[in-house]
């Protein structure tokens, strides 16, 4: 919305529609939208529930699903980073990682999809998170387990 005349601006299609964008002149970016992404559907129950407290599951292993949750791709293709990419990219220990990232595999908050000798690469669950047509979520989703919370070790 443009705070001086309250008329609303931006989104992917707002010049089609006669709209104004923000101003670039004047550096205002705060209701810019940069377009280009697609709108994934998650569980926001299921997700409150991992991050509950007594939810079984670490700060890390929180951290690692949001991280999932920015990297979903369209589908049910794996994120294509190893742990020790994913714990570079979140500044932690790649055995922290590794430990987290096995604690939400065995509570099928990760699903393990492709393995390359030791490497394994994961999505998340996609009663959890999904990026893609509603017919094919629904199908996969007889096939992905119920996510475990809170998780016993």
């Amino acid at each position: 919305m443009d705070l001086a005349t309250g008329e609303m601006v931006g989104g992917p299609d707002s010049q089609s529609r006669g709209a104004r964008g923000p101003d670039p002149q004047s550096g205002d970016t705060r209701f810019h939208f940069d377009g280009g992404g697609r709108w994934a559907s998650y569980g926001k129950k299921l997700v409150a529930r991992i991050w509950a407290k007594g939810s079984g599951y670490t700060k890390n292993d929180k951290l690692i699903v949001g991280f999932y949750l920015g990297q979903t791709q369209v589908g049910l293709k794996p994120v294509p980073l190893t742990k020790q990419e994913i714990a570079r990219e979140l500044e932690m220990r790649p055995a922290s990682a590794g430990e987290s990232m096995n604690r939400l595999a065995r509570g099928n908050i990760l699903i393990p999809v492709q393995q390359f000798g030791a490497i394994v690469l994961y999505r998340l669950n996609v009663r959890l998170v999904y990026d893609g047509g509603s017919e094919q979520q629904r199908e996969q989703a007889k096939c992905d387990p119920a996510a475990i919370i809170p998780l016993t070790d």
